[in-house]
């Protein structure tokens, strides 16, 4: 790790981005399933959010029952909550700390506001009607601290530690969201109804998906299509083939322009997922086969991940 930028800074700039894009993405999921996706009963479905974190044991032990205001305080206020928006921007802000020398001003100066705003947020601001307009506020903000990052952060190896982050964060929420939509939704091959559809589209919208999925594929909902775009669709800045070829441009960029040498456990982790993604699936998507290949990419991902901590962030 050359002088410039020490392995802890390095780690902090890494982990700053993976917390924003986090809390974004929480954000848009809890906006979303607010908004569409709604049990036999008509509430929405909050069972499902937890399942999507894996957060059903540590919630049930705290909160007798997974209904709208339990739920959105765990997620949006709970700081205790390691898989809440408050503690993702309370860590953020905490790695921004560390390198404030390294990042712009305005970006400290965003952070700092989001993380007031976000502190400041009572059970009041979550009321039924109010949700979806705090969710927006939330995501909102995370999107212009990433414009902010766009238009200020100086293009170097900081940057490209940053953007490594973002996308292995990015990759892993959308395997996540394809996961639990293609596993709850998928019963059969049957034709689609009407609450499947609407589901489907609560699936797309839960990615920021749904536009960009009907440029390309104005009529239907056919499942395989869906999780074939979010997968592989190089056009759409969520999908995993962009956010994994963006993780290998950028390690290249490490190594040829910023006198990062190779890593062989690098090196074999990011080949690993690039060869998991391509190959992993096959023609034939069913539920079954589906869950298994997301497993492997998140592991992959995970590999991938620990391996960069492991060369760039520990101090050897």
């Amino acid at each position: 790790m050359p002088s410039s930028l020490l392995a802890r800074f390095a780690q902090n700039i890494f982990w700053m981005a993976r917390y924003i894009e986090r809390a974004e993405n929480i954000a848009r999921i809890l906006d979303i399933n607010e908004t569409y996706t709604r049990e036999a009963h008509g509430e929405p479905d909050w069972q499902r959010v937890l399942e999507l974190y894996s957060d059903t044991e540590r919630f049930s032990e705290s909160h007798d029952k997974a209904d709208s205001a339990a739920v959105l305080n765990f997620y949006i206020l709970e700081r205790d909550n390691p898989t809440s928006i408050a503690a993702a921007v309370r860590m953020a802000r905490e790695n921004a700390r560390s390198v404030r020398h390294l990042i712009s001003t305005e970006m400290w100066t965003h952070l700092n506001i989001v993380h007031g705003r976000i502190a400041g947020l009572t059970q009041r601001d979550l009321r039924p009607s109010q949700v979806s307009r705090r969710c927006g506020e939330i995501k909102e903000a995370c999107q212009t601290f990433e414009g902010i990052t766009e238009g200020t952060f100086f293009r170097g190896p900081a940057r490209c530690f940053y953007s490594i982050g973002k996308y292995i964060e990015r990759a892993d929420q959308t395997t996540r969201v394809l996961q639990m939509g293609y596993e709850r939704l998928t019963a059969s091959d049957a034709a689609e109804d009407a609450i499947s559809t609407v589901q489907w589209n609560a699936l797309l919208r839960s990615v920021a998906a749904y536009h960009a999925f009907r440029s390309l594929h104005p009529s239907g909902l056919e499942p395989r299509t869906i999780a074939a775009f979010l997968l592989f669709d190089h056009g759409f800045p969520r999908a995993v083939a962009l956010c994994v070829d963006r993780v290998t441009q950028l390690l290249e960029v490490l190594a040829a322009r910023h006198d990062l040498p190779r890593h062989e456990g690098i090196d074999g982790a990011r080949n690993h997922l690039v060869f998991t993604l391509n190959t992993g699936l096959g023609e034939k998507v069913t539920r079954r086969r589906l869950h298994v290949f997301l497993d492997k990419l998140q592991l992959a991902l995970t590999r991938l991940s620990g391996e960069i901590t492991c060369y760039y962030f520990e101090i050897h």
